[in-house]
């Protein structure tokens, strides 16, 4: 009898287990930063928690979850729930955000948009933001963006676009608020103020797409450099590619200028690595990059810079790509000069460095377009004899062009000493190693020259012509004298001193008597 009361008693327990799991509630688990964490038996690690995924034909347009102002939830300044992963909320500020978000998500949340949000500091490394997969905050204020995401974030999407941020607002010199984004897939910081291009958002992701429209004055040079690699493989794919522009600095003689273009005008670097393949001698891989561009009437042309050092080159290389502006052929054992004037895409050459060569003049470059137009010619070290300042006639009447001579150990004589000494000190600005070209034979520098060792010249009659006059004179004052001391003699005693008295009788001496 009471082996059956407790098998009854048992089966009861069991029942009253089932009817307790299938009818009570779940308990709905919220993120809080400000909360305790809950007992680890309680809460699953988070490393188990698999967020929603990112709608992937959204990620592929380059868009975020975002819903529209009329969606918004009917109290002001509140979040709501939009499904059982997204939470949509509107018109916060930096105190009623932290809180309704901890309200409104919970473990479950990977989808998040704030519209009109009016934050002095957005902490993205708060715990709400853990484990989202898509996060917006359009249309509103945000003073600066601080903290950091945790490593390892899910974060696919972001969107901080129209928030009035500035480069110093998104990216703190400090701390590095982005840098452990390595899933971002997408990144909207359109219609900002942006100064710098956000590499440190697309640095560790090559898959990146971004929207920069809207911010004008991002550098023409950071859109290349985040654009384009020397490999020639692309960083970043730009959403609405057409309405993004970026400021190109220009550089004339005597001003600088800033020109609004459309970031078109630099995709022209795989055309840029074609030309440089097509350079020869064949098979010199020389390095082709974007120097600067430059604005020429309307049209944006790209200046290219060209290195073809330590290349084992016996002469300059021909046929380089077009507007070469910088060509540099260090390190190589090249003679001669001349494809600088014979080589047509030589034209636009600016800046020649020839450093560590065995050039021994610079005559072939007399009357080319590059003397004409140089701003820096650099041929350090190389085996100069003598530096023909007739080529360089009148270059230097402006402050732009430099010459770089130093290393280099030439004949001197004494036509250096009277011509090319004074030619270096009177251009010593435009020539700011002149003091290291040096002459052979261990002569030193040749600004240190000194006239009467190197002005040794045969001496002719000539060189005498001032003793010979002074001998002449010395002898018509002699004769003078004695004439006159005769005359004297004469007068007084009434006699010639005997020199006079035995010299002959001359036909002229009546005109005496």
């Amino acid at each position: 009898m009471r082996n059956i009361r407790l098998c009854l008693f048992d089966v009861t327990i069991w029942v009253l287990v089932v009817y307790l799991t299938l009818h009570l509630p779940t308990i709905e688990m919220r993120v809080d930063d400000l909360e305790q964490p809950a007992p680890r038996q309680h809460q699953p690690p988070a490393s188990t928690q698999k967020p929603e995924p990112a709608n992937q034909s959204n990620l592929n347009l380059g868009k975020c979850f975002h819903m529209p102002r009329s969606q918004c939830p009917p109290e002001r300044g509140t979040c709501a729930k939009v499904s059982a992963a997204s939470v949509f909320c509107c018109d916060l500020d930096s105190v009623s955000l932290k809180e309704a978000l901890s309200n409104t998500m919970t473990q479950n949340t990977t989808h998040l948009h704030v519209l009109n949000a009016t934050i002095d500091e957005l902490d993205v490394s708060q715990a709400v933001f853990r484990r989202l997969v898509s996060m917006a905050l359009t249309d509103g204020d945000i003073g600066k963006i601080v903290g950091q995401f945790p490593k390892y974030s899910s974060l696919a999407c972001l969107n901080i676009s129209n928030n009035n941020l500035t480069s110093s607002k998104l990216q703190p010199s400090i701390q590095r608020p982005f840098a452990y984004l390595f899933n971002l897939r997408v990144l909207d910081a359109s219609g900002n103020n942006l100064t710098e291009f956000p590499l440190s958002l697309v640095h560790s992701n090559r898959n990146i797409s971004v929207d920069l429209s809207g911010n004008k004055y991002l550098p023409c040079k950071h859109f290349q450099k985040a654009m384009y690699e020397t490999n020639n493989s692309s960083l970043v794919t730009f959403l609405n590619y057409n309405q993004t522009y970026c400021a190109l600095d220009l550089e004339f003689n005597w001003f600088k200028d800033v020109q609004i273009v459309q970031i078109d005008h630099l995709r022209v670097q795989k055309e840029l690595n074609a030309s440089c393949r097509r350079m020869e001698p064949e098979n010199i891989n020389c390095t082709c990059i974007l120097e600067r561009l430059e604005l020429v009437g309307e049209e944006v042309i790209n200046l290219v810079a060209v290195d073809c050092s330590q290349r084992h080159l016996k002469n300059m290389p021909t046929n380089l790509p077009p507007n070469t502006v910088k060509l540099n052929v260090s390190y190589n054992n090249i003679t001669s000069l001349e494809a600088v004037g014979d080589d047509p895409t030589y034209e636009h050459l600016r800046q020649l460095i020839v450093d560590y060569n065995d050039i021994v003049n610079i005559v072939e470059l007399e009357g080319t377009k590059f003397i004409d137009n140089f701003m820096l010619f650099s041929i350090v070290h190389n085996k100069l004899k003598t530096i023909h300042t007739y080529v360089l006639w009148n270059r230097f009447d402006t402050k732009g062009p430099t010459f770089l001579i130093a290393g280099n150990r030439i004949h001197c004589d004494c036509n250096t000493e009277k011509m090319l000494k004074p030619w270096l000190q009177e251009n010593f600005k435009n020539i700011p190693d002149y003091k290291g070209l040096e002459c052979e034979d261990n002569m030193g520098p040749v600004v240190e020259l000194i006239e009467s060792r190197v002005c040794h010249t045969p001496r002719d009659w000539t060189d005498y012509i001032y003793y010979i006059i002074g001998l002449e004179v010395l002898v018509l004052v002699l004769l003078i004298s004695k004439v006159s001391y005769d005359y004297w003699v004469f007068k007084t005693a009434g006699y010639l001193p005997w020199p006079a008295n035995k010299m002959p009788r001359l036909p002229c001496d009546w005109l005496c008597e």
